[in-house]
């Protein structure tokens, strides 16, 4: 093993939204043993940047389920992929047409805008935050490289809206779900896989090098491609069924219990 791939939102963090010490002390230590940490999550680098600093992380964050790659610790964008405005030009009015009550919002790593007179579709994690309001996101498409669009139906529920999605866009789009009541479309070629197998060609790491920790069904890519694939206990059924190996919930610090064992044969004496 040489480099930790781990999402966020159910997997490292706990029920509270929070890291705990052990996880924290773990991941320090897990570095200090000269392996590679790469948090990499669905959520934008706005709020993934302060968590990275917190847990004393070097290296690389990957963010908006694989759409930016940001260096550690200055934060630089070091790799973004952008859905093409045209492409957004095109499915937005699709999918108003379509689905008469989906709601829209816009993220680009550094903030997010949603539609006026619709539900709040920001962040799970974002409760208090205040996205601004523009009476059309046609016309924010232009002025920066958009990394997800964020859709919320009242009639759909995720998966069923992926897919909805997906059809719609005709293959110019990857509609992904990470346990949030909305779905997140990125890029057609965009996944955690995409991102993690470029950050890890830059870094000479192999997939079989590479253990991966996840629960929701974005994390399914980078669980096929990595060389390990552990799924925590209170991951969905589909993504433990595409794990090597599951651990114990996030609640329990699944994570972290299971690089202490690993960590625990690397410090024993040959």
């Amino acid at each position: 093993m040489k480099l930790i791939a781990t999402d966020l939102d159910g997997t490292l963090l706990n029920s509270a939204g929070e890291v705990s010490a052990r996880s924290r002390a773990t991941l320090q230590r897990a570095q200090q043993a000269g392996l590679v940490v790469v948090l990499i999550t669905g959520r934008p680098s706005r709020m993934v940047l302060p968590l990275a600093e917190h847990l004393g992380l070097q290296g690389h964050i990957i963010c908006s389920n694989g759409a930016a790659t940001h260096r550690l610790p200055d934060g630089v964008a070091e790799d973004l992929q952008p859905i093409p405005a045209h492409v957004l030009h095109a499915l937005i009015p699709q999918l108003r047409i379509e689905l008469p009550d989906v709601s829209l919002a816009l993220e680009w790593g550094s903030g997010m805008a949603r539609e006026q007179n619709v539900p709040d579709v920001a962040h799970a994690a974002e409760p208090k935050s205040r996205p601004q309001s523009t009476p059309d996101l046609l016309t924010l498409l232009d002025s920066q490289p958009i990394l997800k669009l964020i859709a919320r139906s009242a009639a759909l529920d995720p998966l069923a809206l992926n897919a909805r999605i997906n059809q719609l866009g005709g293959g110019s789009v990857h509609a992904s779900s990470s346990g949030a009541p909305f779905s997140e479309v990125a890029a057609a070629h965009v996944s955690k896989a995409y991102a993690l197998e470029r950050l890890c060609g830059l870094l000479g790491v192999a997939a079989q090098e590479v253990v991966v920790f996840g629960d929701a069904p974005n994390d399914l890519p980078m669980m096929r491609w990595a060389g390990r694939a552990v799924a925590v206990a209170n991951a969905q059924p589909d993504v433990q069924q595409a794990a090597a190996e599951v651990t114990l919930s996030n609640d329990e610090d699944g994570v972290a219990a299971y690089l202490e064992r690993y960590l625990a044969g690397l410090e024993q004496p040959s």
